[in-house]
């Protein structure tokens, strides 16, 4: 218990002080690897824009808010956590947030029909996490998350080597964790991304980048149909939880 409580608090110090100061120097370190996440970020957002209009959504480590914002724009009814209370205060000026342990939230039984966050699951305790989602999730409810792998070497090399742009207890998923999540949901989804499309990153600023991106994503889907052992060095995947146990 104590060692969970330390983890929690040196999550939301970090969070905290990201929050609270200006984020540039991070995003110089690792905005230019954002730029290929086209792939990723459309099937999540494509899933988000078919299931969030008229439902009760809960963003599940909301940050600043944008995709809540994002949501609510499409006439979902969002509640918003996050661990970090400079976040939610940033946030909650334009909606409401709530500043709340994801792993132990304050809602009821069966409160959302969707449930959704980016880069969340790997800052947290999965089992509790898992169950935690299987909870307040409606019968006929689903899950998504955008979420980091954690398998491929290199990728994990350039992580040891900016360990002071994240926390220590962070752990990217690995394939045993989908596993783990059959535990507490009869349907696990996965889609894997960005395995051979990270390294554009090099070329985001030239003319021929989106095309060069579109035609390397297409590859990229076939590449990891063809051979799916390839799918676990992927650098992110989408995961989609439903009909909890």
């Amino acid at each position: 218990m104590a060692e969970a409580a330390s983890r929690q608090e040196s999550e939301r110090e970090f969070h905290n002080k990201l929050f609270a100061e200006d984020s540039e120097g991070r995003e110089k370190v690792v905005g230019k690897y954002y730029s290929v996440l086209e792939g990723s970020l459309d099937l999540y957002r494509a899933y988000i824009n078919e299931n969030c209009p008229g439902r009760k959504v809960l963003d599940y480590g909301c940050g600043e808010g944008l995709w809540s914002f994002y949501m609510a724009e499409r006439g979902a009814e969002v509640t918003a956590i996050d661990i970090s209370e400079v976040a939610v205060e940033q946030a909650k000026k334009r909606l409401t947030f709530l500043a709340m342990d994801a792993e132990h939230t304050d809602f009821a039984d069966d409160s959302f029909d969707l449930i959704c966050g980016t880069a969340i699951l790997h800052h947290l305790d999965l089992h509790k996490c898992f169950a935690e989602i299987a909870r307040v999730l409606k019968p006929g409810g689903s899950a998504i998350f955008l979420e980091p792998m954690g398998h491929n070497p290199l990728i994990n090399l350039y992580r040891k080597r900016t360990g002071g742009i994240r926390t220590p207890d962070e752990h990217p998923l690995r394939m045993e964790d989908f596993e783990l999540a059959r535990e507490y949901f009869s349907n696990v989804e996965t889609r894997f991304f960005h395995l051979i499309t990270l390294p554009l990153f090099l070329v985001r600023d030239f003319f021929f980048f989106k095309p060069l991106l579109t035609a390397a994503n297409a590859c990229e889907a076939w590449l990891l149909r063809k051979l799916p052992f390839l799918e676990k060095y992927s650098w992110m995947v989408v995961l989609k939880l439903s009909e909890p146990l």
